[in-house]
């Protein structure tokens, strides 16, 4: 194999060593992901029950005030009857007046509780199916995530076995600038020549360096320093 389809190969698998280490650095965020839109999911889940012991509770408060406002209202009316000062007659009816308003608010209030605790009892069974679903996805997800982590570890190991082999067809006089460049710069290191253009920094190359390109020869290019190869036809 030529030194040039050696760089190719050698760009080939770092480029994908790279890749894969990426898409494995990621993996923790992803998670981190996953578990907030999880912890999210359970908390619309607990919210919603909680709503619904929320609105029981005070329905039953509104019953018990709206009990202690119907036995207010009894006893002033009853002591209505008993007055004769016109002044004291209509202070007493203004104070009824004002607790059959109470009455009333209380009344439409426990019934709109009333109706949004049957709406929310009524939405439960598909909340709790929404949080199961969520709870299976996220162990799913666990599963999957910990079966490609796996996959791209042994790939991993593979293809820097591909590259150590690759790079040891490289020729001793040019091994010492090959680490020198991919220890500094990694995959960016190399670069396709194409149409006589290098594909790093798009320099066109003068006809000799094409020549030892096609050659076989170790080049780099004169502008960017990359190391080059012909581009695959």
């Amino acid at each position: 194999m030529s030194v040039t389809a050696t760089l190719r190969q050698c760009h080939r698998l770092r480029k994908h060593l790279k890749a894969l280490q990426e898409e494995i650095d990621r993996g923790p965020r992803v998670l981190k992901a996953q578990q907030a839109r999880l912890a999210a999911e359970e908390q619309a889940h607990a919210d919603h029950h909680e709503a619904v012991k929320r609105l029981k509770l005070k329905q039953r408060d509104d019953e018990g005030t709206l009990k202690q406002t119907e036995a207010r209202l009894a006893k002033l009316e009853q002591q209505l009857q008993g007055i004769s000062v016109p002044k004291e007659y209509k202070a007493k009816e203004s104070e009824i007046e004002q607790a059959r308003a109470k009455r009333a608010e209380l009344e439409d209030a426990i019934l709109a509780t009333m109706g949004e605790v049957e709406e929310r009892t009524a939405a439960v069974p598909a909340v709790d199916r929404k949080w199961g679903d969520a709870m299976a996805e996220f162990a799913q997800y666990e599963v999957d995530a910990a079966a490609r982590f796996e996959r791209m570890k042994a790939d991993q190991i593979d293809t820097q076995a591909a590259l150590v082999k690759a790079e040891a067809d490289i020729p001793a006089k040019n091994r010492p600038t090959y680490d020198h460049l991919v220890k500094g710069h990694g995959p960016d290191a190399f670069a396709a020549v194409k149409d006589r253009v290098c594909q790093g920094c798009r320099t066109g190359l003068t006809q000799q360096k094409v020549i030892e390109l096609s050659g076989g020869a170790f080049s780099q290019c004169p502008s960017c320093g990359k190391m080059l190869y012909p581009a695959a036809e």
